[in-house]
């Protein structure tokens, strides 16, 4: 990789990678230093990463590089709450938004990454497994047990939400 390409990087990825991380440890800081320290291991290990997987292997890296500040600290510090959009909000009224957000504490860090992947950023199931170096069959797996397990505590946190939006649902 040279110089130009990984310049190229920096700037295509960076904007991504910040909101990734930010979503996962909600800490501005935390974040910062993770995508920093994405960039310098991709640095170290240019004539080792192609190209074509730079993407992949940065989001590979910030995960891997929060995980592992999150065991070193023994503290929860992924998503205590979700960023507000500024183009709308799609988890309705601030109150939904917050049971979420409670609903989210239950599941474990990779659980919570991948709910964060594919519901909120959109990835395919493909590309979070290449980004977290599971298979194809553990992200889907991982994913239907998240769901589960966030349809179970919110239930148990507001149950007549969820039979007015089952309604709403039906209906619509």
């Amino acid at each position: 990789m040279t110089t130009a390409i990984y310049n190229a990087c920096v700037d295509r990825y960076s904007d991504m990678l910040m909101g990734y991380a930010y979503k996962i440890c909600r800490d501005h800081g935390a974040a910062e230093d993770a995508v920093q320290e994405a960039y310098l291991r991709l640095w170290e290990n240019r004539l080792k990463v192609e190209e074509k997987g730079v993407k992949s292997w940065l989001f590979t890296s910030v995960y891997r590089i929060l995980i592992d500040a999150y065991r070193k600290n023994r503290r929860t510090d992924l998503p205590e709450f979700l960023p507000d959009t500024e183009t709308g909000d799609d988890y309705g009224d601030f109150e939904n938004r917050e049971l979420l957000n409670t609903a989210l504490q239950d599941l474990t860090p990779v659980q919570r990454s991948i709910v964060l992947l594919k519901d909120i950023e959109g990835y395919r199931y493909d590309e979070i497994a290449s980004m977290l170096d599971l298979t194809l069959s553990q992200v889907k797996v991982y994913l239907f047990r998240a769901r589960k397990k966030l349809k179970a505590s919110l239930q148990s946190i507001e149950p007549e939400l969820l039979r007015k939006n089952d309604n709403e649902a039906k209906k619509g």
